[in-house]
């Protein structure tokens, strides 16, 4: 199994015992997966909804940034989370991803 669809495997597994229905779009050669580029992973609960980047620990600080470009381009706000895999720890270490939106 290739390490991205482990990662995947191994969040939604910790979602669903937390009651989180999760979707994530299918593979398709040579085309963009993410949910508005910026998610692998969209999990709602009740009335509660949020996005999930999945990714290895060197790659979060681009995670991050590619997001809040994403969220300040198109002045919306969006619960998201990066979970980032440590493979050492076998782990997910998390980050809540928050902005400020200037209203005009």
């Amino acid at each position: 199994m290739a390490k991205e669809n482990l990662i995947r495997k191994r969040a939604i597994e910790i979602l669903e015992k937390e009651k989180w229905s999760c979707w994530f779009a299918p593979k398709v050669k040579f085309h963009e997966t993410d949910i508005f580029g910026i998610a692998d992973l969209i999990c709602c609960r009740k009335s509660k909804i949020k996005f999930i980047q999945l990714t290895t620990i060197p790659n979060v600080s681009y995670k991050r940034k590619k997001i809040i470009n994403f969220l300040k381009k198109h002045k919306v706000v969006l619960p998201i989370e990066i979970w980032a895999w440590h493979s050492r720890k076998k782990e997910f270490k998390k980050e809540k991803v928050k902005i400020k939106i200037k209203r005009a």
